[in-house]
């Protein structure tokens, strides 16, 4: 039997040998395999931002076109046509209106979640606006004034805004929808 004398450098320098090959594959493979993790997650992420989307997509644009309509319906233009009666009082029209524009704004409180904060604060505004206007025409009233009379004041104080309130939260609205869309 021959006996090799091996030192411990030589030991040590076999070893490297084997070892810093073995070292930089696994660190490759491990690079590699990090990367096509995170690949595929970012993958699975966007595929469910798509799915997300096309379900949620058409329940944004039903409450952007309810919330549409409910600005058209509250509109005071529209309010004093549609609620206004011969023989009834400016209280009884007062009453109304504001029921009315409460009522709408409660029946789609539930659409402020698929709108941006923005839209809401301003269907808000508008809607808090519409009051006033009707608190503030009302109280210019004496206590005989008929509801058309009323209803006569409030077209008149929305005759000297160029735009209203309404019509600029649509505007709002269709801006937001194109940039959803």
């Amino acid at each position: 039997m021959i006996l090799v004398e091996l030192n411990l450098i030589d030991v040590l320098v076999h070893l490297l040998y084997f070892t810093i090959p073995a070292l930089v594959v696994f660190g490759i493979t491990y690079f590699l395999m990090q990367k096509m993790t995170t690949e595929q997650q970012k993958l699975r992420i966007l595929e469910l931002k798509k799915q997300q989307n096309s379900e949620i997509t058409p329940i944004k644009l039903q409450a952007y076109e309810r919330l549409t309509l409910y600005l058209d319906r509250i509109s005071p233009e529209n309010l004093v046509l549609r609620l206004s009666k011969r023989g009834q009082s400016a209280n009884q029209l007062r009453q109304e209106l504001t029921q009315t524009v409460q009522s709408e704004y409660n029946h789609n409180i539930s659409q402020q979640i698929y709108v941006s904060d923005e839209s809401w604060k301003m269907i808000t505004a508008v809607k808090e606006q519409i009051l006033n206007t009707v608190e503030n025409c009302y109280a210019e009233c004496d206590e005989t004034e008929s509801g058309p009379g009323l209803g006569k004041k409030i077209l008149r104080t929305l005759m000297t805004e160029n735009t209203t309130l309404t019509q600029r939260a649509i505007q709002l609205l269709k801006k937001e929808i194109e940039i959803a869309l």
